[in-house]
This record gives C-alpha cells, structure tokens and sequence, in this order.
C-alpha cells in the first residue's frame, strides 16, 4: 500500500499533502543525478542524490544558508535553478574581483564576487580594510550582505535583515561592524555603500521559507484564519511559496530538458558549457482497477560546477481524495526517446526494480 515501483536509475520518493481545502493529493518525486563530463556530453551517476525529505542547511538548521530545499512541496508553477559553487579567479591568477554568471535556456543571471574586506577602525569610527585577491570563493548566502546585530544587552537595540538573516553588513551603528566581514557577494553593478545602507541580498542559492520576500506569500494567519480555517492554508496563499528561488532563478515556463546551460568563471576552467539531459518519465497509479496514468513537470534543476555535476527533480502531483485507501502503488518508468541527429540521448529504461514498501 502506498508503494513506489521505481523502474528507473533514479531515486524516487513520495508523500501526502492535503490542497487548500483539505483533499489528499499524492505526491511523486524523482530525482536524476547526471555527471557533466568536459566535451558536455553527461550521463547517469552511478551515485544517486537521494530525494530531499526536508531541507538540508549547510550548518546549524535556521541558522545557516540551505543547500538543498525539500523535493516534494505541494506543487511549483514553474522551475527552479539553483547554483551551489565558488566563483573562480580566470586562469587561475588571483584576483580582487570577478563576474560570475549563468544561463540555463533563455534565463541568464549574473552575480559580482569580490576578495575579502574587513570592517577597521574604533570607536564609532569605522573603514573598510583593502580588498584581499582570491582564487576561488564560496557563493553563499553568508558571504552576502544580510545578517544581525546583537551587540547591545538590550534586546530593543538588537537589529537583523529578514532577507538574509545569515548574511554580513547589518549593523545598529558604524562601531558594532568593526572586526566583521564586508559582503563578498554582491549583484552586477554595485558600488561600496555606506555602513547603513542595505543593498538587495546577493546569491544562487535557496531562500529559506521564512526569509522575505519569500515568506510574505504564505498568507495570513491571524485570527480570522485561526477561528476559520486552522489547519488548512489561508485564503490568501500564494504558491509562489513553494518557488525556492529568488524570482530571477525562476524560469518563464517548466523546463523539458535539452536546454543550453552555459556557466561563467564557476569552474577552474573558466567556461562549462553543455545541456541539460532530457527524459521523459511516465507514472501509473493503481488504485486496484485501471491504472490512472500521469506525467510529471521538471521542478528544479541544481547545478553543482564544482563536481561537476547536474541533478533534476521531476514532481507529480494527483489529487485522489475519494480514493486515498484504495491506493496501491505508483509504478515510475523512464520512455525511450527518438534520437534526433547531432542529439544527445539518455539511455534505455532499466529493467531493475526497486520497490519501496
């Protein structure tokens, strides 16, 4: 009951969540894990990410930059790209400073990456150090600008940005920076701002749901929704919610697969060009008569350069409400594709089975 026939490389996993008005709806995901090797071509990882039951921080949970979000929210209304790498110095000869950007079909996005500064200075009297060369530098949400401030013992005077609460530069006064690292992350065109400016955080990365802008589309869950509505999701939910992406990493529409990714100065390299693999995978749910047939949309792409290596994560979603005890099993299998000259192809579905009780 409530089985998974997971006749594909991939890892796979499933769940129950509930819609607006409290419906079961059966969730499916896929995970494809695929090495990107230097002529661009890529193929299957014998190594298979798992699917992310709940987000993976890179330290303390809530108090660190997520690395990878869950895989099986309710739903997506279009694709999420998300970069975990460094920025690296071109031919590998330090640098102050360099662009790093992306494209992922016609989504481009680019990103500044300077050395390390430090905040000098006494008193209430504060400058910034000369900026340090660097080789290779970590893209994190922790190197851009964000964070807080609990230097005074009153709690009043305590301050933090709900944007990037992990980040660095958020300071009550000039004094309380001294010591404390300036931004390495920044958006193309910035210029060095004053102590108590606050530039739009900086990143490739995933948005913690409880960060703005992401968390104002969680709705309202005041008294209204809890004398009203409690447990089931406000009125006024978006599902952008689920997006874990700042908007510029989402794309216009689901990607297929066979996009054209090209990334910039994210490899020692300096250039890693290839595309994204395309597979089209089919779900049947027996619910102990005719199987329902459904597809899945390609919900996030992460690209890790420094692998180098892409994951895909296809999401299905079926309302079933009436039928929630009746449910068996969902057999996933991966469709041949008709090869097109000069394509790349994905190999055969595999014959192997893994069924997870």
């Amino acid at each position: 009951m409530w089985a998974l026939d997971n006749r594909t490389p991939f890892a796979a996993d499933r769940s129950w969540v509930r819609d607006r008005d409290g419906a079961e709806i059966w969730l499916v995901a896929v995970k494809g894990t695929f090495n990107i090797h230097p002529d661009g071509s890529t193929s299957v990882a014998d190594q298979q990410a798992d699917v992310q039951l709940a987000a993976k921080y890179s330290g303390e949970p809530g108090k660190s930059s997520i690395v990878y979000d869950a895989d099986l929210p309710r739903t997506k209304v279009t694709t999420d790209i998300i970069v975990n790498g460094h920025a690296y110095a071109p031919r590998g000869k330090p640098t102050k400073a360099v662009t790093v950007s992306f494209r992922v079909g016609d989504l481009v996005k680019s990103l500044r990456v300077t050395g390390d500064r430090l905040w000098k200075g006494f008193g209430f009297v504060a400058w910034r150090s000369r900026c340090r060369a660097f080789v290779k530098m970590p893209i994190t949400y922790e190197r851009a600008f964000g964070g807080m401030d609990l230097t005074s013992k009153n709690p009043k005077r305590h301050k933090w940005d709900p944007r990037n609460p992990v980040g660095t530069g958020v300071a009550k006064s000039s004094g309380h920076l001294i010591g404390k690292l300036e931004p390495n992350i920044h958006a193309v065109g910035f210029r060095p701002f004053a102590w108590f400016r606050k530039p739009i955080p900086a990143g490739f990365g995933v948005i913690a749901g409880h960060w703005t802008p992401r968390v104002k589309l969680a709705g309202t869950c005041g008294a209204k929704w809890q004398a009203e509505r409690a447990p089931l999701l406000p009125e006024d939910f978006d599902d952008r919610f689920y997006q874990s992406v700042p908007p510029d990493q989402q794309t216009s529409r689901f990607l297929m697969g066979g996009e054209e990714v090209y990334l910039t100065n994210l490899t020692p390299g300096g250039v890693l060009a290839f595309r994204l693999p395309r597979v089209v995978l089919g779900f049947e749910t027996d619910f102990g008569g005719e199987p329902v047939r459904h597809r899945a949309n390609l919900h996030t792409v992460i690209l890790e350069p420094n692998v180098p290596r892409v994951m895909l994560v296809w999401h299905t979603a079926l309302p079933c409400h009436p039928q929630v005890t009746k449910l068996r099993r969902t057999r996933i299998i991966q469709k041949t594709l008709l090869s097109r000259p000069g394509a790349q192809t994905q190999p055969a579905p595999s014959e192997s089975e893994q069924v997870f009780a």
